[in-house]
């Protein structure tokens, strides 16, 4: 029992420690009026999944995954952060077909593994010693509760009127400059890291 207990000790404090700074940008994505809230709670999953995924091979076959392969991922929001500030600029043109403005829920999960540098950081060697069956299936579903969790949390805190109504005055200008500062910040980071090892 006492095993059981520090193991979800264990896998709710490495998700906490590693997604904190995913807060601020699920808090943009839900504040965005070009992403449905489903798109980003989908590309949410979808990237924690993956992460998980990476990060059991990674342990599986005793490999550290190169950060700067996930560094150069950070690609990704900074080619969104400018696409939407050139969107953001011609405002003023028709609102034609607006499904097409939507970003979709791989693009969220694209954000979602580009900023999880520090996520296979820490699960990798997490599944490496936890890694019995067991252990990685109760592992996997505290990471899979979190992430509801962390949504649901992040989506009702943007339902507050007076924090939504502030945020989504900004989100125009402040998303895409925060997608471009956190694509600039995973290569820097990743690039560093690599060098230090």
């Amino acid at each position: 029992m006492s095993e059981l207990l520090s193991l979800l000790g264990v896998g709710i404090g490495a998700f906490v420690a590693t997604n904190i700074d995913d807060t601020f940008v699920l808090i943009l994505l839900f504040s965005s009026p070009y992403i449905l809230a489903r798109n980003v709670i989908i590309g949410q999953f979808l990237g924690i999944v993956l992460l998980v995924l990476i990060s059991s091979l990674a342990s599986l076959l005793a490999l550290a995954v190169p950060p700067f392969v996930i560094g150069l991922m950070g690609l990704i929001p900074i080619i969104i952060g400018i696409k939407r500030l050139l969107k953001f600029r011609k405002r003023s043109e028709t609102n034609y077909t607006m499904k097409k403005e939507y970003l979709s829920f791989l693009s969220v999960a694209a954000i979602t593994i580009a900023n999880g540098g520090d996520d296979i950081g820490v699960f990798t060697p997490l599944f490496a010693k936890y890694n019995t069956a067991p252990e990685v299936t109760i592992l996997v579903t505290i990471f899979l509760i979190m992430t509801g969790i962390w949504c649901l949390v992040t989506y009702y805190f943007m339902k507050h009127p007076f924090i939504a109504s502030r945020v989504k005055v900004l989100s125009h200008v402040v998303t895409p400059i925060v997608l471009i500062g956190l694509g600039i910040y995973i290569i820097l980071d990743s690039f560093v890291f690599s060098f230090v090892l």
